[in-house]
Protein backbone atom coordinates (compact mmCIF):
# COMPACT_ATOMS: atom_id res chain seq x y z
CA UNK A 1 0.00 0.00 0.00
CA UNK A 2 1.24 3.25 -0.79
CA UNK A 3 2.29 5.71 1.84
CA UNK A 4 -0.52 8.45 2.65
CA UNK A 5 0.76 12.02 3.61
CA UNK A 6 -0.85 15.24 4.71
CA UNK A 7 -0.29 18.60 3.37
CA UNK A 8 2.35 19.48 6.24
CA UNK A 9 4.28 16.46 5.63
CA UNK A 10 3.87 17.21 1.68
CA UNK A 11 5.39 20.37 2.42
CA UNK A 12 7.97 19.45 4.30
CA UNK A 13 9.16 17.52 1.63
CA UNK A 14 8.92 19.38 -1.37
CA UNK A 15 10.37 22.14 1.43
CA UNK A 16 7.35 24.59 0.67
CA UNK A 17 5.35 26.45 2.33
CA UNK A 18 1.65 24.01 3.49
CA UNK A 19 -0.73 27.34 1.80
CA UNK A 20 1.48 26.39 -1.41
CA UNK A 21 0.65 22.84 -1.44
CA UNK A 22 -3.18 23.07 -1.21
CA UNK A 23 -2.61 26.03 -3.66
CA UNK A 24 -1.24 23.06 -6.21
CA UNK A 25 -4.05 20.93 -5.59
CA UNK A 26 -6.72 23.70 -6.12
CA UNK A 27 -4.95 24.23 -9.57
CA UNK A 28 -4.97 20.77 -10.13
CA UNK A 29 -0.99 20.07 -10.61
CA UNK A 30 -1.44 17.93 -7.12
CA UNK A 31 -3.87 15.31 -7.33
CA UNK A 32 -5.17 14.96 -4.01
CA UNK A 33 -7.81 12.77 -1.72
CA UNK A 34 -10.39 14.08 0.69
CA UNK A 35 -11.36 12.02 3.39
CA UNK A 36 -13.98 13.19 5.45
CA UNK A 37 -12.95 16.73 5.79
CA UNK A 38 -9.30 15.58 5.58
CA UNK A 39 -6.98 15.77 3.04
CA UNK A 40 -4.24 13.10 1.65
CA UNK A 41 -2.05 12.64 -0.93
CA UNK A 42 -0.30 9.13 -1.73
CA UNK A 43 2.89 8.81 -2.81
CA UNK A 44 1.83 7.56 -6.11
CA UNK A 45 0.32 11.07 -6.44
CA UNK A 46 2.55 13.08 -4.95
CA UNK A 47 5.06 10.74 -7.64
CA UNK A 48 2.61 11.74 -10.27
CA UNK A 49 3.53 15.43 -9.80
CA UNK A 50 6.81 15.16 -9.35
CA UNK A 51 7.17 13.65 -13.08
CA UNK A 52 4.83 15.85 -14.67
CA UNK A 53 5.18 19.28 -15.29
CA UNK A 54 2.02 21.62 -14.93
CA UNK A 55 1.61 22.82 -18.02
CA UNK A 56 0.71 19.31 -19.09
CA UNK A 57 -2.14 18.97 -16.82
CA UNK A 58 -5.09 18.94 -18.86
CA UNK A 59 -7.92 21.01 -18.10
CA UNK A 60 -10.34 18.34 -17.89
CA UNK A 61 -7.84 17.09 -15.01
CA UNK A 62 -7.98 20.08 -13.31
CA UNK A 63 -11.89 20.41 -13.14
CA UNK A 64 -11.93 16.53 -11.92
CA UNK A 65 -10.30 17.02 -8.62
CA UNK A 66 -11.67 16.84 -5.16
CA UNK A 67 -12.76 20.17 -3.78
CA UNK A 68 -9.96 21.76 -1.21
CA UNK A 69 -11.49 21.99 3.08
CA UNK A 70 -12.97 25.02 2.75
CA UNK A 71 -16.20 24.07 4.69
CA UNK A 72 -15.55 26.30 7.09
CA UNK A 73 -14.57 28.89 5.14
CA UNK A 74 -17.63 31.89 4.98
CA UNK A 75 -18.08 32.10 1.20
CA UNK A 76 -17.74 35.40 -0.53
CA UNK A 77 -20.31 36.57 -3.02
CA UNK A 78 -18.59 38.64 -5.48
CA UNK A 79 -20.06 42.23 -6.03
CA UNK A 80 -17.59 42.37 -8.88
CA UNK A 81 -15.60 41.29 -11.23
CA UNK A 82 -12.58 43.05 -9.72
CA UNK A 83 -13.42 40.73 -6.80
CA UNK A 84 -13.85 37.94 -8.77
CA UNK A 85 -10.62 37.85 -9.91
CA UNK A 86 -8.73 39.05 -6.77
CA UNK A 87 -6.38 36.25 -6.09
CA UNK A 88 -6.83 36.44 -2.24
CA UNK A 89 -11.07 35.82 -2.73
CA UNK A 90 -9.73 32.63 -4.57
CA UNK A 91 -7.67 30.94 -2.37
CA UNK A 92 -8.33 28.16 0.11
CA UNK A 93 -7.34 29.49 3.90
CA UNK A 94 -8.55 31.81 6.42
CA UNK A 95 -7.20 35.43 4.92
CA UNK A 96 -6.13 38.00 7.65
CA UNK A 97 -5.06 41.35 7.08
CA UNK A 98 -2.56 43.43 9.58
CA UNK A 99 0.54 45.30 9.71
CA UNK A 100 1.69 43.21 12.30
CA UNK A 101 4.07 40.76 10.32
CA UNK A 102 5.61 39.06 13.46
CA UNK A 103 3.01 38.28 15.55
CA UNK A 104 0.49 36.62 11.83
CA UNK A 105 3.70 34.76 11.93
CA UNK A 106 2.98 33.08 15.12
CA UNK A 107 -0.03 32.49 14.86
CA UNK A 108 0.38 30.66 11.07
CA UNK A 109 2.89 28.51 13.57
CA UNK A 110 0.46 27.57 16.13
CA UNK A 111 -2.22 26.52 13.80
CA UNK A 112 0.49 24.50 11.37
CA UNK A 113 0.54 22.03 14.44
CA UNK A 114 -3.15 21.25 14.66
CA UNK A 115 -4.73 19.43 11.78
CA UNK A 116 -8.30 20.51 12.17
CA UNK A 117 -7.04 24.36 11.43
CA UNK A 118 -6.58 26.00 7.88
CA UNK A 119 -4.05 27.72 6.16
CA UNK A 120 -3.55 31.38 6.98
CA UNK A 121 -3.27 33.58 4.53
CA UNK A 122 -1.86 37.25 5.14
CA UNK A 123 -2.90 40.30 3.60
CA UNK A 124 -0.68 43.51 4.67
CA UNK A 125 -2.64 46.24 5.40
CA UNK A 126 -2.97 48.97 8.15
CA UNK A 127 -5.94 49.17 10.31
CA UNK A 128 -8.75 51.21 8.78
CA UNK A 129 -7.96 49.13 5.14
CA UNK A 130 -7.83 45.98 7.06
CA UNK A 131 -11.40 46.69 8.87
CA UNK A 132 -12.84 48.09 5.99
CA UNK A 133 -12.11 44.66 3.86
CA UNK A 134 -13.35 42.94 6.60
CA UNK A 135 -16.52 45.41 6.81
CA UNK A 136 -17.01 44.84 3.22
CA UNK A 137 -16.07 40.15 3.85
CA UNK A 138 -13.42 40.62 2.01
CA UNK A 139 -11.22 39.31 4.41
CA UNK A 140 -11.88 36.90 7.52
CA UNK A 141 -10.38 38.74 9.97
CA UNK A 142 -8.39 41.95 11.09
CA UNK A 143 -5.59 42.26 13.22
CA UNK A 144 -5.81 45.92 14.95
CA UNK A 145 -3.47 47.85 16.88
CA UNK A 146 -4.73 50.69 18.71
CA UNK A 147 -4.35 52.96 21.58
CA UNK A 148 -6.13 51.69 24.74
CA UNK A 149 -5.12 53.11 27.82
CA UNK A 150 -8.63 51.97 28.70
CA UNK A 151 -10.07 48.61 27.31
CA UNK A 152 -13.13 50.58 26.08
CA UNK A 153 -10.74 52.59 23.43
CA UNK A 154 -9.92 50.62 21.09
CA UNK A 155 -13.27 48.51 21.33
CA UNK A 156 -14.75 51.71 20.18
CA UNK A 157 -12.32 52.63 17.60
CA UNK A 158 -13.28 49.49 16.09
CA UNK A 159 -16.91 49.87 16.45
CA UNK A 160 -16.80 52.78 14.67
CA UNK A 161 -15.04 51.65 11.75
CA UNK A 162 -17.46 48.77 11.71
CA UNK A 163 -20.92 50.28 12.39
CA UNK A 164 -23.97 47.87 12.22
CA UNK A 165 -21.58 44.44 12.30
CA UNK A 166 -21.36 42.39 15.60
CA UNK A 167 -18.02 40.76 16.05
CA UNK A 168 -15.63 39.06 18.04
CA UNK A 169 -12.81 41.26 19.35
CA UNK A 170 -10.04 38.52 20.51
CA UNK A 171 -7.30 40.20 22.60
CA UNK A 172 -3.83 39.42 21.53
CA UNK A 173 -1.94 41.25 23.56
CA UNK A 174 -1.24 44.65 24.97
CA UNK A 175 1.88 46.79 23.92
CA UNK A 176 3.73 50.24 24.39
CA UNK A 177 3.57 52.92 21.94
CA UNK A 178 6.65 55.70 21.47
CA UNK A 179 8.52 57.68 19.96
CA UNK A 180 11.86 56.36 17.97
CA UNK A 181 14.88 58.52 18.87
CA UNK A 182 18.67 58.27 18.44
CA UNK A 183 20.70 56.84 21.48
CA UNK A 184 20.84 58.82 24.13
CA UNK A 185 17.97 61.25 22.90
CA UNK A 186 20.40 63.98 21.68
CA UNK A 187 17.63 66.85 20.91
CA UNK A 188 15.61 65.68 24.08
CA UNK A 189 12.10 64.75 22.47
CA UNK A 190 10.59 63.74 25.77
CA UNK A 191 6.60 64.37 23.99
CA UNK A 192 4.51 64.79 20.86
CA UNK A 193 4.99 68.45 21.75
CA UNK A 194 8.55 68.40 21.13
CA UNK A 195 7.62 67.37 17.49
CA UNK A 196 6.13 70.62 16.72
CA UNK A 197 10.10 72.25 17.58
CA UNK A 198 11.70 73.75 14.08
CA UNK A 199 14.63 71.60 15.14
CA UNK A 200 13.14 68.04 14.88
CA UNK A 201 12.30 66.38 12.11
CA UNK A 202 9.62 63.63 11.74
CA UNK A 203 8.78 60.48 9.90
CA UNK A 204 5.19 59.77 10.45
CA UNK A 205 2.92 56.52 9.80
CA UNK A 206 0.65 56.33 6.72
CA UNK A 207 -2.80 57.36 6.75
CA UNK A 208 -4.94 54.20 8.25
CA UNK A 209 -2.74 53.18 10.38
CA UNK A 210 -3.52 53.39 14.05
CA UNK A 211 -0.57 54.89 15.08
CA UNK A 212 -1.43 57.71 12.77
CA UNK A 213 -4.94 58.23 14.59
CA UNK A 214 -3.12 58.55 17.63
CA UNK A 215 -1.13 60.98 16.76
CA UNK A 216 -3.53 62.55 14.70
CA UNK A 217 -6.09 62.36 17.92
CA UNK A 218 -3.62 63.63 20.19
CA UNK A 219 -2.89 66.87 18.09
CA UNK A 220 -6.95 67.76 17.69
CA UNK A 221 -7.53 67.88 21.33
CA UNK A 222 -4.62 69.63 22.49
CA UNK A 223 -5.28 72.00 19.88
CA UNK A 224 -2.11 71.68 17.79
CA UNK A 225 -1.55 72.05 14.80
CA UNK A 226 -0.12 69.25 12.41
CA UNK A 227 1.37 71.76 9.93
CA UNK A 228 3.86 72.61 12.36
CA UNK A 229 5.32 69.18 12.29
CA UNK A 230 8.22 69.10 10.24
CA UNK A 231 7.95 65.78 7.96
CA UNK A 232 3.98 65.54 8.96
CA UNK A 233 3.58 64.87 5.46
CA UNK A 234 6.26 61.81 5.37
CA UNK A 235 4.65 58.57 5.37
CA UNK A 236 6.58 55.05 6.71
CA UNK A 237 4.24 51.63 5.91
CA UNK A 238 5.50 49.94 8.82
CA UNK A 239 7.34 50.01 12.37
CA UNK A 240 10.61 49.00 10.65
CA UNK A 241 10.45 52.07 7.80
CA UNK A 242 9.78 54.48 10.81
CA UNK A 243 12.47 52.81 13.05
CA UNK A 244 14.74 53.03 10.08
CA UNK A 245 13.55 56.55 8.67
CA UNK A 246 15.99 57.76 12.51
CA UNK A 247 18.48 55.01 12.08
CA UNK A 248 19.33 56.59 8.40
CA UNK A 249 19.28 60.21 9.50
CA UNK A 250 16.53 60.72 7.46
CA UNK A 251 14.36 62.10 10.36
CA UNK A 252 14.98 62.55 14.21
CA UNK A 253 11.76 61.14 15.55
CA UNK A 254 9.02 58.34 14.06
CA UNK A 255 6.69 56.90 16.30
CA UNK A 256 5.39 52.47 16.42
CA UNK A 257 5.52 49.80 18.61
CA UNK A 258 8.72 50.22 21.33
CA UNK A 259 9.53 46.12 20.92
CA UNK A 260 10.79 46.58 17.40
CA UNK A 261 13.47 48.49 18.30
CA UNK A 262 15.44 45.45 19.15
CA UNK A 263 16.58 45.43 15.64
CA UNK A 264 17.72 48.71 15.95
CA UNK A 265 20.38 49.60 18.93
CA UNK A 266 21.14 52.45 17.99
CA UNK A 267 17.77 53.74 18.89
CA UNK A 268 15.94 54.19 21.92
CA UNK A 269 12.42 55.01 22.54
CA UNK A 270 10.03 57.38 24.16
CA UNK A 271 6.98 55.97 26.14
CA UNK A 272 3.75 57.78 25.04
CA UNK A 273 0.64 55.31 25.46
CA UNK A 274 -0.18 51.56 25.72
CA UNK A 275 -2.17 49.93 22.72
CA UNK A 276 -4.17 46.92 22.34
CA UNK A 277 -3.68 44.29 19.42
CA UNK A 278 -6.72 42.76 18.75
CA UNK A 279 -7.93 39.65 16.29
CA UNK A 280 -11.45 40.91 14.52
CA UNK A 281 -13.94 39.07 12.69
CA UNK A 282 -17.37 38.09 12.27
CA UNK A 283 -19.38 37.19 15.52
CA UNK A 284 -21.44 35.01 13.23
CA UNK A 285 -17.89 33.30 12.09
CA UNK A 286 -17.55 31.98 16.23
CA UNK A 287 -18.48 28.36 15.94
CA UNK A 288 -17.18 27.57 12.82
CA UNK A 289 -14.15 25.09 13.48
CA UNK A 290 -11.69 27.08 11.49
CA UNK A 291 -12.29 30.08 14.30
CA UNK A 292 -12.36 27.54 17.19
CA UNK A 293 -9.23 26.29 15.93
CA UNK A 294 -7.98 30.33 15.85
CA UNK A 295 -9.03 30.72 19.85
CA UNK A 296 -7.43 27.57 20.67
CA UNK A 297 -3.99 28.96 19.06
CA UNK A 298 -4.08 31.91 20.85
CA UNK A 299 -5.22 31.02 24.42
CA UNK A 300 -2.49 28.23 23.88
CA UNK A 301 0.71 28.11 26.42
CA UNK A 302 3.23 27.97 23.61
CA UNK A 303 1.89 31.13 21.59
CA UNK A 304 1.39 33.25 25.14
CA UNK A 305 5.30 32.29 25.40
CA UNK A 306 6.17 32.73 21.79
CA UNK A 307 5.14 36.78 22.61
CA UNK A 308 7.29 37.64 25.49
CA UNK A 309 10.61 38.04 24.02
CA UNK A 310 8.97 41.29 22.27
CA UNK A 311 9.71 43.89 25.29
CA UNK A 312 6.40 45.25 26.08
CA UNK A 313 4.30 42.98 25.59
CA UNK A 314 1.76 41.95 27.71
CA UNK A 315 -0.25 38.65 27.96
CA UNK A 316 -2.26 39.11 30.96
CA UNK A 317 -5.80 39.24 28.41
CA UNK A 318 -3.84 37.14 25.65
CA UNK A 319 -7.18 34.72 24.77
CA UNK A 320 -9.98 36.97 26.19
CA UNK A 321 -12.98 37.20 23.35
CA UNK A 322 -15.22 40.46 23.73
CA UNK A 323 -18.74 40.27 21.55
CA UNK A 324 -19.73 43.74 20.30
CA UNK A 325 -23.24 44.18 19.30
CA UNK A 326 -23.73 46.41 15.79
Amino acid sequence: MDKIFTPQEVADRLKIKKATVYELIKRGELNATKIGRQIRISQEQLDQYLRISPETVPAASAKSQPAIPSGDIPRFTAASAIRQTDYLLNTSGLIISSQESRVVELLRSQLDNNPKSLPMLHSYMNEYNSLYSLYYEKTHMALTCFHSDKKEQSLNQIKNLMPGKELAVLSVCRLSCGLYVKKGNPLNICSIKDLLRPDVRFSNRELGSGYRMFLDSYLLENKLSKNAINGYQKDCLSHMSAANAVASDFADASIGDISQLISFPQLEAVPLAFFSMDLVFLKSDLHRSAFQSLLEAVRSRAFKNSLLPFSSYHTQDTGHCTLVNG
